[in-house]
């Protein structure tokens, strides 16, 4: 057990040692060192003003990233394959993590770390009389090392939506048992102890018990809403995050040598109105290099390389 203690100590990189409240945000929403590093998973609700900041260490047991791509298909007459068309692109992680409490003051930081998260699936009301004054709706920036980050600011916590969150407690591996006796003076016990130094003997009173999983087990899925441009410029073939957001999607990669910018007509797209817009079925959207590749296979135009037209013979 004192080795596990160890790892507790250590995943926080010094920043934290025994059990506190969440620390709140004022301004900037940059993480944590240890967040950068990938030994807890910070999360911060962005839609709660001076938001908590919400850790665990990253006991991750499943870590999905899905990309899906939404396209349509348009079938002209005469022709054996579709047009597609895109619409749009969607982003999912799915997380699954272990939180494991090896003393009453870890349990407890635990519970409150749930509590903040859990209660942060409500929206922000501007009163407290009608429930139709919603301010905002729930998001959140969560981060984990350079596997669920935004490529903004050097990496920021990667924003998006949960819409659910499943708790298991596991029960076969125990619990720990907390009654407040003493709180606040020399005869006090370990949790009541914890619990007076992290300031929270004020709104616990004497007596009071909890029961804390020593394993739970999370799931939640974030619906990525990306805080920077995505794409590619046509002109250039650069990656549209620019500078603000180079490294898209795990903070790296994606840098072009500035020696290899594309030239002039050297890709095949063009607007189909320059193909020849009375070929059947030929639809009037850009970008549909299947209806050049056709009009060259007849050899009845080529390609201006200057250019990219397309000239008929």
């Amino acid at each position: 057990m004192p080795k596990f203690f160890q790892v507790e100590k250590a995943a926080y990189s010094g920043e934290k040692n025994t059990f506190t409240n969440v620390k709140f945000k004022k301004r900037a929403l940059d993480n944590s060192s240890a967040a950068e590093a990938g030994t807890i998973l910070e999360i911060i609700p962005l839609h709660i003003k001076n938001p908590p900041v919400i850790q665990f260490m990253a006991y991750i047991t499943g870590l999905r990233d899905n990309f899906k791509s939404s396209q349509k298909g348009e079938q002209p007459f005469g022709r054996p394959d579709k047009y597609y068309m895109w619409q749009g692109n969607n982003r999912s992680i799915s997380v699954t993590f272990d939180i494991p409490s090896s003393s009453a003051a870890k349990g407890l930081d635990n519970l409150n770390n749930l509590s903040w998260f859990l209660g942060a699936l409500y929206p922000t009301y501007k009163d407290n009389q009608t429930a139709t004054s919603i301010a905002a709706s729930p998001m959140f920036r969560v981060r984990f090392a350079n596997l669920i980050c935004s490529s903004t600011n050097d990496g920021q916590g990667l924003p998006g939506v949960i819409q659910s969150i499943n708790v298991t407690h596991d029960h076969s591996q125990g619990f720990i048992g907390i009654n407040t006796q003493n709180m606040g003076t020399s005869f006090a016990d370990a949790a009541s102890s914890a619990l007076k130094a992290a300031g929270f003997d004020t709104s616990i009173n004497e007596g009071k018990k909890f029961l804390i999983p020593k394993l739970m087990k999370i799931n939640f899925t974030l619906d990525v809403v990306h805080d920077h441009q995505m794409g590619w410029d046509y002109h250039t073939g650069q990656w549209r995050g620019g500078m603000g957001a180079p490294r898209f999607p795990y903070d790296f990669g994606m840098l072009r040598d500035t020696t290899d910018s594309p030239s002039a007509g050297a890709t095949v797209s063009a607007d189909v109105t320059s193909v020849d817009s009375s070929i059947p079925g030929t639809p009037n959207a850009r970008n549909t290099e299947t209806v050049l590749d056709d009009k060259l296979s007849k050899k009845s135009a080529r390609v201006d390389e200057s250019t990219g037209d397309v000239i008929k013979l």
